[in-house]
């Protein structure tokens, strides 16, 4: 067996491992009255783009990552925003008082191409939420603790740390402040995503995809080094307090302590393995 094949095998095994444990807690989630009210000034952002024949397949992975997030973090602000509207995103929206949970329809999305999500939350972050900070979170990436208040004060942007490389990289990341973090799980101020879209706006939209201008890459790596005045407005955790935040199975695994969240299915079966979920 290739290593590429047995690698993909590893992967699917990890995804249906998350899927099931979602599926099972989910029904727990159901079952538990709604929490109290969360940080007021956080909204919790998540995009919905599936293929549409698999629609219902995903989004109790979608609602159950949501549901997590309440239970360890209260009951926040939400905003889900998919391609188009869909009667289970809107049974569960409708099922929420208060109108807390919110689903905004963008046409631009699509599922047959992924950047499209990246592209809308650099161009449409500050106009999705109107709060100090918003939490994104994916189907494979939320809260397993709470803490989320830990993470609240003086960060623009923190999420699992990338691969750092060798001293180079290192001093250059430093040189640049362009600490490269991943999309998944985040918690971005408000103050990023203005600047992230003013950025994006006049340097890169319509221009061809390319890996810098990922979710994660472009307000962590690409922008801090494209602009001067952009590193010098934000701050980036160090590696070591971002992993706090987030695990990607990329990186050291974590110890005792779980982190407040993880990113990935292979990252989840491993804080599984260690009873740390």
């Amino acid at each position: 067996m290739s290593r590429r094949r047995k690698k993909n095998q590893e992967r699917r095994r990890a995804d249906d491992l998350l899927a099931a444990w979602q599926l099972e807690r989910l029904e727990q989630d159901r079952a538990l009255p709604l929490p109290a009210r969360g940080p007021s000034e956080v909204t919790l952002l998540a995009h919905f783009v599936p293929p549409r024949d698999r629609l219902d397949e995903r989004f109790p992975r979608m609602e159950c990552a949501i549901r997590e997030t309440w239970r360890h973090c209260g009951l926040l602000r939400t905003v889900i925003v998919v391609d188009h509207e869909s009667a289970p995103v809107r049974a569960f929206a409708d099922s929420v008082p208060h109108g807390l949970v919110q689903v905004q329809a963008e046409p631009s999305l699509s599922p047959n191409r992924p950047e499209s999500v990246a592209a809308d939350i650099a161009a449409n972050l500050p106009k999705r939420v109107s709060t100090n900070l918003a939490l994104t979170v994916r189907e494979d990436a939320f809260p397993v603790r709470p803490g989320l208040g830990s993470f609240v004060d003086g960060w623009d942007f923190v999420g699992a740390p990338k691969a750092r490389g060798g001293l180079w990289s290192r001093l250059v990341a430093r040189l640049f402040n362009s600490h490269a973090m991943d999309g998944g799980l985040t918690l971005r101020s408000r103050k990023l995503a203005l600047l992230a879209a003013d950025e994006w706006a006049a340097r890169f939209a319509g221009k061809p995809w390319r890996a810098a201008f990922a979710d994660g890459a472009l307000p962590t790596r690409t922008l801090p080094r494209a602009s001067f005045a952009y590193r010098r407005a934000v701050r980036f955790p160090p590696p070591g307090e971002a992993a706090l935040f987030c695990y990607d199975a990329t990186g050291p695994a974590p110890g005792r302590v779980p982190p407040f969240g993880f990113r990935g299915a292979a990252a989840f079966k491993i804080l599984l393995d260690k009873g740390l979920v």
